[in-house]
């Protein structure tokens, strides 16, 4: 369907983020808050920030956390809804 072939992306304006050892550090000037990220949260900021597949961030999970797919999906699904409340996601 076509929710799970949409490309999914962070903004770029007014965003700034740097990789400290294993956590993803995210400034928004919009906002003037900081967000730390680890573990699944930076992995998946990761792959946002080249552009992902729902289905690619779905996978991503998979293959790197012993979880099953609806606990992947659920995952995935309340991380991007997490970031598009925040304004974080390109519309």
């Amino acid at each position: 369907d076509k929710e799970r072939k949409m490309t999914l992306r962070l903004r770029t304006e007014e965003l700034e983020w740097r990789e400290i050892d294993s956590d993803i550090v995210v400034l928004d000037g919009r906002e003037a808050t900081y967000l730390t990220l680890n573990g699944s949260g930076a992995l998946l900021w990761r792959m946002l920030s080249q552009s992902a597949t729902r289905e690619q961030l779905v996978g991503a999970l998979l293959d790197t956390y012993e979880v099953d797919q609806p606990t992947a999906t659920a995952d995935t699904d309340a991380f991007l809804a997490s970031l598009s409340e925040q304004g974080l996601l390109a519309s």
